[in-house]
């Protein structure tokens, strides 16, 4: 994917300035937020709370049918809408609601009580697509109420997507801190709170069935998304590394799929800032040499994020922080522009 022009760069800016979030219906008997995170290997759960504590709560692994179905929701343009009397995708509802399900469960089993809403965060993805139309929120919608909890948006309009949906460049950022307002009760763009600084991220994902890779464009705000992303279409998990008897083969595929992620001049508009690694196969040390080496050949020194921060959770502990700062509380709702009002003091 190559680079866009000022024009249009300035364009996505203004529409991304106008991010709404979702203020319609207020959950006031949870006073802390439940993050879900769906990668193309398993989902996981964590819980932030007002403190600003965020816990890692537990994972539940997918199988071939979820790891299809986090395919179709970021990749494949041709995804139908889900209206609740549709039965194509009804296979699709089950495998989602299930896991929707478990997670709902462990996280009960580990807080002591019933989750009653939840946000979510899906796997990287590779193109526009779902322009214009609600083709993957209204089946997550769904899904959450099958399972009793209430499904929270975050944002009721992405620029990127034109759907209201949360990925992992939002979550893997926010999860490392990074992109959000301080404190977390900062009123619509910081006004009232202290922003975070520009930066631009190299997010890097490895797990067993997928390589997630994305480059984000510079921005201060971990709810932005706009972004330069190349989830594997070619099946470059870690488990791959054996399909062909030489494994260098596999990492000859590795490599393009980075460079890919390049304009074909090498020229970025804005530095990268930061490197970030997450998923279960992080720590990988060939996947992150091949990383270092093609960073350097672009002439590229971002910092490693090398933080207390578990890369399996890290998309979770994003999404939780993102849910504890929706308006919970007792407020009128009301619709705003960037980051939503918030109605508590820090403690």
């Amino acid at each position: 994917m190559h680079d866009f022009s000022k024009s249009t760069i300035l364009r996505c800016a203004l529409a991304c300035v106008h991010f709404q979030i979702s203020t319609a219906h207020v959950t006031r008997d949870q006073d802390y937020g439940i993050g879900f995170q769906f990668t193309p290997a398993y989902g996981s759960v964590a819980v932030s709370y007002e403190n600003g504590s965020n816990i890692a709560l537990g994972r539940v692994n997918g199988d071939k049918a979820w790891h299809d179905l986090m395919f179709k929701f970021c990749v494949d343009t041709r995804y139908m809408r889900y209206d609740g009397s549709d039965t194509t995708l009804e296979a699709d509802r089950l495998v989602l609601v299930e896991m929707v399900d478990s997670l709902a469960q462990l996280a009960a089993a580990k807080l002591g009580r019933p989750v009653r809403a939840a946000a979510v965060s899906l796997p990287a993805h590779n193109r526009v697509h779902h322009y214009g139309e609600f083709a993957v929120a209204p089946i997550l919608q769904h899904a959450f109420e099958t399972a009793g909890m209430e499904y929270l948006p975050i944002i009721t309009w992405n620029a990127a997507m034109g759907e209201p949906l949360i990925f992992a460049e939002n979550a893997i950022v926010a999860g490392h801190g990074f992109g959000l307002c301080q404190p977390y009760t900062a009123g619509s763009e910081c006004k009232n709170g202290t922003r975070a600084p520009y930066d631009v991220f190299y997010l890097i994902g490895y797990y067993a069935n997928e390589l997630e890779i994305t480059r984000t464009s510079r921005q201060w705000s971990a709810y932005q998304s706009w972004w330069y992303g190349f989830p594997s279409e070619q099946h470059l998990g870690r488990d791959s590394k054996h399909d062909n008897p030489n494994e260098e083969h596999y990492w000859d595929a590795v490599r393009q799929r980075l460079i890919k992620s390049f304009p074909p001049s090498g020229h970025l508009s804005y530095n990268i800032t930061k490197l970030i690694f997450y998923g279960d196969y992080a720590e990988d040390p060939r996947l992150r040499l091949e990383v270092e080496e093609l960073l350097r050949a672009f002439g590229q020194k971002p910092l490693l994020v090398d933080d207390e921060i578990n890369p399996v959770y890290a998309g979770a502990l994003g999404v939780a922080e993102f849910a504890k700062r929706k308006p919970y509380f007792d407020i009128e709702a009301q619709h705003s522009h960037g980051l939503v009002d918030q109605t508590k003091p820090d403690p």
